[in-house]
């Protein structure tokens, strides 16, 4: 057998020329000209040990042999072509990427339109980090922006906290020690987390500064969205542990912690190092939209970025 025999496109040609009983006409068929076609043939003759066509005649004829083995060789076409069809269908199945809410559409949308270029169709599962690694656990989804530790994050930004613009317009750092009531004003300020930040490097480290400050456990609360912690931060004059993006975005003034340097860290798990280098590669440059860490972020480069693709999905749940 010559060493770079290609018996699948020696079988198309073969089933091409005696489905037309023309090597002209067949080899058009097999998208070859005639001389590569009689090749191929010939070197399926050999690599079979017979001859598949009658050549002493006008009229192409398979011999005996030919008509014995031409069912087999159209399974092995037809099986090819499945095959490769079958291929084509899974690369276009939809990825699911696990990612925070609240999300800029802008950002996301950016995202998935340069999966698409890279041939990634790209779908995006929102919800909490907990609910990202139930999803990942799962199978539900096959990649996921995870929120962890600072020195595991590939993209990340500060966290400080929101509250409703008044006259002090300054950003000097806020100590927890604040919260306590000042005279005269019996009413308690909180400060809320909210569900992206419920994680165990963000909460209980403000859990211990608030333990620190002599404050009782109501100070610090978890609320159930975004939304709900801002709303509790214009209508009641609390506090949202936010980065600054999320601040401008609600209008409020946002101070850096004083008590403690927390960060919003995140990185890609996933389950198939491929894929996740594919999607790094088509996004990676996006990605610091998308999660919002941005401008004034702690920002991995794309090649630092790329080595979130070197991971496996997380094993437990934040």
């Amino acid at each position: 057998m010559p060493r770079n025999f290609d018996l699948l496109s020696a079988c198309e040609a073969f089933v091409s020329v005696a489905e037309r009983e023309s090597f002209t006409a067949g080899a058009m068929g097999a998208g070859v000209t005639q001389s590569v076609a009689s090749r191929r043939i010939a070197a399926l003759e050999s690599h079979l040990g017979a001859r598949l066509f009658e050549r002493s005649s006008r009229r192409v004829a398979l011999t005996p042999f030919g008509r014995s083995v031409l069912p087999g060789a159209i399974r092995f076409v037809v099986a090819a072509q499945e095959f490769a069809d079958d291929a084509d269908h899974a690369r276009a199945l939809p990825v699911t990427l696990a990612v925070p809410r609240h999300l800029s559409p802008a950002a996301a949308a950016r995202v998935c339109a340069a999966a698409a270029d890279r041939s990634l169709t790209v779908e995006l599962l929102e919800g909490s980090p907990r609910e990202r690694a139930e999803w990942m656990s799962a199978g539900r989804a096959q990649l996921a922006l995870q929120h962890v530790e600072p020195d595991r994050a590939d993209w990340a930004t500060p966290l400080g906290v929101g509250f409703a613009r008044g006259a002090d317009s300054g950003e000097e750092p806020f100590y927890l020690a604040e919260l306590r009531p000042r005279r005269g004003t019996p009413e308690r300020r909180r400060l809320w987390l909210q569900p992206e930040d419920d994680v165990p490097n963000v909460r209980d480290r403000l859990e211990r500064v608030r333990n620190g400050a002599g404050l009782a456990a109501g100070h610090l609360r978890l609320a159930t969205s975004l939304v709900t912690a801002i709303a509790r931060a214009i209508a009641d004059g609390d506090l949202v542990l936010c980065t600054r993006p999320e601040a401008n975005e609600a209008d409020l003034a946002w101070h850096p912690l004083g008590d403690l340097h927390l960060m919003r860290g995140y990185t890609l798990v996933h389950r198939d190092a491929d894929l996740a280098g594919r999607f790094v590669e088509a996004t990676g440059d996006l990605l610091p939209g998308l999660l919002g860490t941005g401008a004034g972020a702690t920002v991995g480069t794309t090649a630092s970025a790329a080595t979130a693709a070197t991971r496996g999905a997380a094993s437990d749940a934040p």
